[in-house]
């Protein structure tokens, strides 16, 4: 189907719409017309219909009406399901959030249209970040815990991305930083999160500054050990590294009598920058503490990143995410550039099987990405799961020393080599990957061998 007929049916729909539901919305403010555009075209996509633009083109008031009502409740409600006027089913995923096809779509506050979830920023942000922090204070107010402040969005990278709200440091508490996970909404997405889910979540969060306050003397005894800790850990020849902060979070154990903590150091992060490197201090009971191991940043890294830099590079970067980014449409120093001042970015790719979004990330000073095609493609680390076609052992096993691409069509060529192969239970492929990687500098969007 031509992407300008597309995008003319598009622009006809949303005034067709937007005179059939009027100032029909949604809790968060998304205008049911809008989301109901946005799943007639996902609609006319996934079922190919030669004649699609012509059925949806002629679709009644009344009909519109009803389907705006369906998808609103599916979006708003569990177990809610309806089909769409060319057969694609919608179903209901998590508040916010439906899946239609195979794919989740979710709402966004403060933008019309649904938005694939893969595509949805993961951290706090836009309208549902003020709603929380306007919600927390109105809760606070008048309360001597209302001298905690307000929290911010921060983005950790560690053995995953860690998407946080934290708090100022406490001195009360000995100067700790209350914390949450940004994603604990109970929504898909923070931004697809309803004013119910926020204010709920405002509670919870304000339930954890009220007992930082109650508990803050104990909080403040304990902290300081678990620091004492944390300044042991730190190497007599570690330049620059220094303890940033001595984190809580007590949805994790806020009745708990001996406390853990974050601890973040000043060091070298994962993207091989001045950055903050995590480190984990259990409960000491009684005296006694597990012995972690130094975390690597704050001992290590700097030779890597020294040898790094004197071949004109900032980085590595493997096989899968190098060729996400020179395939981008955007271009590969758009994405590159990003990568300079972010820990992650998102690369989404349209082809005539669907959608494939790719999720580019830095870990120990390498570019990597995690590849997903809805209800198609799943990669993550060294695996990739293709849930297309069959296959037996012998077929599995037959592939093993092929390359990824042609086989799997990914919208990108890629080197690849599958190492070992396994029929999956429900269908498909689980393919264990090899693949080198290349040097990058991505202040000057250039990738290159050794």
């Amino acid at each position: 189907m031509l992407n300008f007929a597309r995008e003319l049916l598009e622009a006809s729909l949303r005034d067709k719409f937007d005179a059939a539901l009027g100032s029909f919305d949604l809790a968060n403010g998304t205008p049911v017309a809008s989301a109901l555009v946005s799943a007639i075209m996902v609609d006319l996509r996934q079922s190919r219909y030669e004649d699609g633009i012509e059925i949806i083109d002629a679709l009644a008031e009344d009909t519109i009406f009803d389907l705006g009502f369906y998808l609103a409740e599916a979006i708003a409600h569990e177990d809610q399901q309806f089909t769409l006027p060319l057969g694609t089913r919608v179903k209901s995923d998590k508040p916010g959030s439906i899946h239609m096809g195979g794919e989740i779509w979710v709402t966004e506050a403060g933008k019309t249209g649904l938005f694939p979830l893969e595509t949805v920023r993961r951290g706090a942000h836009g309208p549902n970040l003020e709603l929380l922090r306007a919600s927390i204070s109105q809760a606070v107010r008048g309360k001597p815990w209302q001298r905690i402040g307000l929290p911010s969005p921060v983005l950790i990278a560690d053995s995953e991305a860690r998407h946080l709200l934290k708090f100022p440091p406490f001195q009360a508490a000995g100067g700790v930083v209350l914390q949450r996970w940004a994603d604990e909404t109970g929504a898909s997405r923070f931004g697809a999160a309803t004013p119910e889910q926020i204010k709920a979540f405002a509670t919870s969060i304000v339930a954890d500054m009220k007992t930082l306050w109650k508990r803050r003397k104990a909080v403040a005894a304990q902290a300081a050990v678990a620091r004492g800790i944390a300044e042991a850990k730190i190497p007599s020849d570690a330049d620059g590294v220094a303890i940033r902060a001595i984190a809580i979070d007590f949805e994790r154990h806020r009745k708990d009598e001996h406390l853990s903590f974050y601890v973040e150091f000043d060091g070298i992060d994962e993207a091989h920058r001045p950055g903050i490197v995590l480190d984990y201090i259990p409960a000491v009971i009684e005296g006694q503490w597990r012995r972690d191991p130094v975390p690597y940043g704050i001992d290590g890294r700097r030779a890597e990143r020294d040898a790094l830099r004197a071949l004109g590079a900032d980085g590595e970067i493997d096989l899968l995410a190098e060729a996400v980014v020179r395939y981008a449409l955007e271009g590969p120093a758009a994405v590159l550039a990003r990568l300079a001042a972010d820990l992650e970015t998102d690369v989404a790719f349209t082809t005539e099987a669907g959608p494939v979004y790719a999720v580019l990330f830095w870990h120990d000073g390498c570019i990597k990405a995690e590849i997903t095609a809805p209800d198609r493609i799943v990669q993550y680390g060294d695996i990739l799961e293709w849930y297309e076609g069959a296959f037996d052992d012998a077929a599995a096993r037959a592939l093993v020393g092929s390359a990824l691409t042609p086989l799997v069509p990914l919208p990108f060529d890629v080197t690849c080599l599958i190492t070992d192969a396994a029929p999956l239970y429900r269908g498909g492929v689980k393919l264990n990957l090899k693949g080198g990687r290349s040097l990058v500098n991505c202040a000057t969007g250039h990738i290159w061998g050794r």
